[in-house]
This record gives C-alpha cells, structure tokens and sequence, in this order.
C-alpha cells in the first residue's frame, strides 16, 4: 500500500519536472504568462504532494526516507513563496532587463528550485525501485 503515495508522487514529479517546466519555461515571448501558469499549477501540487506524501509517513515502515521527501517538498513551497514575493516586486517579467540583479536571481532560484523537485523525483523513484 505505501508504493501507490509514493508512485503517484513520482508520477507527479516526472510530469512537473521534464513535461511541464520545459514546456513551458522554454518560452521566449510571454514568460510572465507562462511563469504565470506554471506557478498556478505548482501551488495546486503541492497540497496533493503533501497529502500523498502523508500517507506515504503513516503507510511506510522507514520514516526517515518520508520525512526526507516531506523536507524537500517544504524546500520547494519555501522557495516558491519567495519566488512569488520577488515576482510581484519585478512586476511584469518581460519588461525587466534581462540582465537585471533581481531578474538573474529570479532565475538561478526557479532553477534550484526545479533542482530540488528533480532530486525529489530521483529519491522518490529509487525508494519505489528499491522498495
């Protein structure tokens, strides 16, 4: 029972991480929509995320590897609050140089922030493989 949570975390991750991100990041014109819709679909995710991640802890038998998974996750949710705080600040996206201080470290926390969800997919996946 504790490998359904765990696979549909994975499943999620794999979609969010190399499907939709890509997509929809990859976009030269209209990165504030897209930037938009892709922050619109991670803060529906993550109470899913957290529940499956819940009945992952109360389901599985090694605490520590949930509690890992449950950390990452809160990394994810922290760094994007920021993100969306340092959004409104800049405003529109593609109005901001894009060699502007606060645009660059926009970008290198969106980029640690996928680093982290696919850290999360990698551990989630290894632990569904191996369990």
């Amino acid at each position: 029972m504790s490998k359904l949570p765990l696979a549909l975390y994975a499943g999620s991750l794999f979609f969010l991480v190399f499907i939709v991100a890509p997509t929809l990041l990859r976009e030269r014109q209209n990165k504030d929509l897209a930037g938009r819709f892709y922050g619109r679909i991670l803060w529906r995710f993550y109470p899913l995320a957290f529940l499956l991640l819940m009945f992952y802890l109360i389901s599985d038998a090694n605490k520590f590897h949930a509690l890992l998974l449950m950390s990452g996750l809160g990394v994810n949710i922290t760094v994007s609050y920021y993100l969306k705080k340092l959004k409104k600040s800049l405003g529109n996206i593609d109005t901001v140089p894009y060699d502007d201080p606060k645009r660059a470290f926009f970008r290198k926390l969106s980029v640690f922030s996928t680093l982290v969800f696919s850290l999360n997919f990698f551990l989630s996946l290894y632990l569904l493989l191996m369990s």
